[in-house]
């Protein structure tokens, strides 16, 4: 199932085969189509150019730099990494860390950053046979609440430590069965959720 977002933020699943292959695949169409191709821009349209027919006669009305598949750039932030600004807090002072596994198994790790007016701020997971685990930089003078898929924090190890209500840097903040929230002050941490 693809796991797209609601406005809310929240992941809706829907049945959709091979979600992770639309998003990786490189054969025409599909979002790496156009880096294949050479462009180092997203195109408005992916056939832009095709080794075969060149410019084909497409390039009077066409955009070689367009935000419209950019938005999965931004998906790919926001949900995947995770990095998530909030209303109550623009400029990443006090931001959201909730990054989501591909369920499939299709995409096993992720890795990036946002420059936010603060610094950069690093999210990466990784999907082992036994674990996830999670790597998150934040710059100083920031605070984010990191939201981890874990039905309890006995699943949760912090730099190789049992996960406590008090730790360096962060500090437990619920619980409800199916993920657990941290608050995480300036620094990196390194956790590990046992599957």
């Amino acid at each position: 199932s693809v796991r797209i977002s609601d406005s809310s933020g929240e992941a809706l699943s829907f049945i959709f085969p091979n979600h992770s292959r639309l998003l990786l695949q490189t054969s025409y169409p599909s979002w790496l189509y156009s880096v294949e191709q050479g462009a180092t821009t997203i195109w408005e349209r992916v056939n832009s150019y095709t080794i075969e027919n060149g410019f084909g006669g497409l390039n009077s009305m066409n955009s070689f730099n367009h935000y419209s598949f950019g938005a999965v750039g931004s998906w790919m932030i926001n949900h995947v990494l995770g990095i998530r600004s909030l209303e109550s807090s623009p400029g990443f002072q006090y931001f959201e860390l909730y990054p989501q596994p591909d369920p499939t198994g299709g995409l096993t790790y992720a890795r990036g950053h946002y420059d936010s007016r603060y610094g950069r701020i690093s999210s990466s997971w990784q999907v082992n046979h036994d674990r996830i685990v999670y790597d998150f930089t934040l710059p100083a003078n920031t605070t984010a609440s990191l939201c981890l898929q874990a039905t309890s924090p006995n699943q949760v190890t912090e730099s190789s430590r049992r996960l406590h209500k008090k730790g360096k840097g962060y500090r437990l903040l619920s619980s409800d069965g199916r993920q657990i929230r941290l608050e995480l002050q300036s620094g990196s941490y390194h956790f590990e959720v046992a599957r």
